[in-house]
């Protein structure tokens, strides 16, 4: 009895002191700066694509009003909140956009991140909000990469702040490592690999195209959508077979092998040529340049480190040379 109650211990020792390690132990933020710089250009990216029908969705007499959302959403009514519902004319509007632009420009750069980085979930969410009918797959990407770095000094690496810092510490690739950061990684790094194991369902559901292996073609075959012509591709069935079956499985292999440290290289590397013939196939990409980072969090501060001085030093012996 004492030797099962023993074992019984340890394993529970063991757990507890695995899970405070996987997301207690300190570790240097360099990686969510990395995912600032990225969530962040493509949520300005986004919000900016509205500047040109800005009136016409959400003006005094626009397309979508206030109380259109309210017949067709009743019950999220409570739930729903966009600051753009208070513009009482177009000047307000306009007003209201340009600063969110501005908010997520200084997010990106790494300005006030503590206080821009809440700031820009809310500039965020609000266009989301206001327009859900307008949105698509890659708005709760971008929107869950915004909110987890709410969390970890996202700012404290490659920002302005680091910058005005450099008293304290004289490089930007280097922090004080901090268990807030480890916290807000590991939330990325788990629900990536829910989305690309539901990623991985989804192909499950719709079997009659993915397992059969046309699903890329009837992709193709959707021109308004479908940033390049690839209709040459049938005379390839092959390829376009061989295309549908690597991204089942790399949705599945990167949910599952994404945690071997051996394995990681070689998916972020398969992500590239992943997500990019993604971008082409579907138009999609702001979701795919989101999905690319949300990846990248599987890179270490130390990996990043390594790359980011090497490519510096390789461009000051290019200089040198010149």
């Amino acid at each position: 009895m004492s030797t099962v109650s023993q074992y019984i211990g340890s394993t529970a020792r063991s757990f507890g002191d695995g899970w405070n390690r996987f997301w207690f132990t300190p570790s240097q933020p360099l990686p969510l700066a990395i995912l600032r710089i990225g969530a962040g250009s493509v949520a300005f990216w986004m919000i900016l694509t509205y500047s040109f029908d800005l009136l016409r969705y959400f003006g005094p007499k626009g397309i979508i009003s206030v109380s259109m959302l309210e017949r067709l959403y009743p019950s999220e009514v409570s739930t729903r909140f966009s600051y753009l519902d208070y513009a009482a004319d177009s000047g307000t509007l306009q007003a209201m956009h340009y600063v969110g632009l501005v908010i997520l420009a200084a997010f990106t750069l790494g300005l006030w991140t503590r206080i821009t980085s809440v700031l820009s979930l809310v500039v965020f969410l609000s266009y989301f909000h206001r327009g859900p009918m307008l949105t698509s797959v890659g708005e709760p990407v971008v929107a869950l990469l915004l909110f987890y770095l709410c969390f970890g000094p996202c700012g404290a690496c490659l920002s302005i702040d680091a910058w005005r810092r450099r008293s304290i510490s004289p490089s930007l690739l280097v922090a004080s490592p901090l268990f807030s950061a480890t916290i807000s990684r590991r939330l990325i790094q788990v629900h990536t690999s829910l989305i690309y194991f539901l990623m991985f369902c989804a192909t499950l559901q719709y079997n009659a195209v993915w397992w059969n292996g046309t699903a890329v073609w009837w992709l193709i075959a959707r021109l308004e959508s479908c940033l390049i012509d690839l209709r040459w591709l049938y005379q390839f069935p092959y390829v376009i077979n061989v295309w549908t079956s690597s991204l089942i499985l790399f949705y599945l292999a990167f949910a599952v092998l994404i945690w071997n440290r051996a394995a990681r290289p070689l998916l972020i590397a398969w992500s590239i040529p992943v997500w990019i013939g993604t971008a082409v196939l579907t138009g999609l990409v702001p979701f795919c340049a989101a999905m690319f980072c949300c990846g990248l969090s599987f890179v270490s501060a130390e990996q990043w480190q390594a790359l980011l001085c090497r490519r510096a030093s390789g461009e000051a012996t290019s200089v040198a040379r010149v």
